[in-house]
C-alpha cells in the first residue's frame, strides 16, 4: 500500500483517451481523483462554441464537480468567450485550465500555444486574465519548467532558467490562476515526437519543489512528469515539502486498476470493489450504446486498458508454457 495521508490526484489528460466514457471508469475505481478532459483547441469550437462544447463535454454531467476542462488557444478574446461559455454551460467544473504545455500539433498543441506560449509571459498572461474575467470559476495553467526550440539546445537547467520560471509563474498569478501544474521537464518545440519530449528531456523535480516553496500559499503546485507507477508516486509523496498535488496520465491508462491503491491512499474510507466497478461500468456502456451516445470503440477502450493491465500482470506472475499438445 501506498503510505502517507491524504492528498490529490489529477488523472492528465490524454487525446484519444479521457473522452467521458474513460473518466466514468476512473470515476468507478477511484471517485476522489480529478479528472480532466482531452485539450479542446478554441479555434475548433468555434464558431458555435455551445453546441461544440455541449457536443465534445456530452455526458460530462456524469462527471461530477471533479472534472477539469482543458483549452488551447492564443487568441485572448476567443478563449475568454470559450470559458465563459463553458462555465455558464457546467458550472459544476473543477477548473477550466489553460494549456501551456504541449510542445507539437501532434501532441495535441500547436504552433503558436502549447508550450510555446511559455516564451511569452506577457500573451499567456494576458489569456489567463481573459479567462478570469469571463468567469467566477477557478482557473488554472499546465506548463513545462523551460522550453527550447530545438533537441540541439538542451542543457541543464541553471539559476535564469529558474529566473525565468519564477517570473512566469508570477505573471499567470498576477493574471489569475491559482493552480499551475508544472510537468518537471523543460519541453522542446520541434524535432521531437511527441513521445521523446516526454522521455529526452530531463526530469528535475527540484524546480517544481523550489517554485512551490516559493510561492506557497499563493499558488497551489501540482507536480507531474515521470510518476509512471505506484511506486513513483509514493516515491514523490515521501518527498512531499510544499506540493499541493500530483497528475499522471500513461500510468493510469497503462494500469488502469491500479487507481484503486491510489483511491485507498486518497480516501483510505473508500473500499471500491473492483468487480462492482466493472459492472457498473458495464452497465454504463450498453446503455450509451442503446442511446449511440458514443461509439462502440469509445464504450470499449477503457475495458480494453483494463484487460491489458491484467494480462500484463498475468503473463509476469504466471508465465503460461504452452505446447501443441496442450
Amino acid at each position: 500500500p501506498m503510505s502517507g495521508c491524504c492528498f490529490e490526484f489529477h488523472v492528465a489528460p490524454l487525446q484519444g483517451y479521457t473522452h467521458q466514457p474513460f473518466r466514468t471508469l476512473t470515476n468507478l475505481l477511484a471517485p476522489s481523483a480529478i479528472k480532466w478532459t482531452e485539450m479542446e483547441k478554441v479555434a475548433d469550437l468555434q464558431p458555435m462554441v455551445a453546441a461544440s462544447l455541449r457536443k465534445r463535454l456530452e455526458g460530462s454531467e456524469d462527471d461530477g464537480n471533479n472534472l477539469v476542462l482543458q483549452l488551447g488557444s492564443n487568441n485572448a478574446k476567443d478563449l475568454g468567450q470559450c470559458a465563459g461559455i463553458a462555465a455558464e454551460l457546467y458550472p459544476n467544473l473543477h477548473e477550466i485550465n489553460l494549456n501551456c504545455g504541449c510542445p507539437s500539433i501532434s501532441s495535441g498543441g500547436a504552433t503558436g500555444y502549447g508550450a510555446s506560449l511559455m516564451k511569452d509571459p506577457d500573451l499567456t498572461a494576458g489569456l489567463v486574465a481573459s479567462m478570469r474575467s469571463s468567469t467566477n470559476g477557478d482557473i488554472s495553467v499546465k506548463t513545462r519548467i523551460a522550453v527550447f526550440d530545438n533537441p540541439e539546445d538542451l542543457r541543464p537547467l541553471d539559476d535564469r532558467d529558474y529566473r525565468y520560471l519564477v517570473n512566469y509563474v508570477s505573471s499567470i498569478s498576477e493574471a489569475g490562476a491559482a493552480h499551475v501544474i508544472l510537468h518537471a521537464r523543460p519541453a522542446v518545440l520541434s524535432g521531437l515526437s511527441p513521445v521523446n519530449n516526454r522521455i529526452v528531456p530531463q526530469l528535475d523535480y527540484e524546480f517544481v519543489h523550489q517554485i512551490a516553496r516559493d510561492f506557497d500559499g499563493r499558488v497551489k503546485i501540482t507536480l507531474n512528469g515521470g510518476l509512471n507507477s505506484l511506486a513513483a508516486l509514493d516515491a514523490a509523496r515521501n518527498n512531499q515539502g510544499q506540493i499541493s498535488s500530483y497528475m499522471s496520465g500513461r500510468f493510469c491508462i497503462r494500469r488502469p486498476l491500479d487507481l484503486l491503491n491510489v483511491e485507498q491512499s486518497m480516501m483510505s474510507s473508500n473500499r471500491i470493489d473492483v468487480h462492482s466497478a466493472l459492472s457498473n461500468y458495464l452497465s454504463y456502456a450498453l446503455a450509451r450504446r442503446d442511446k449511440q451516445q458514443f461509439t462502440l470503440a469509445e464504450l470499449c477502450l477503457p475495458l480494453y486498458l483494463v484487460s491489458e493491465q491484467l494480462r500484463e500482470d498475468y503473463e509476469e506472475n504466471e508465465p503460461v508454457q504452452l505446447s501443441w499438445e496442450d
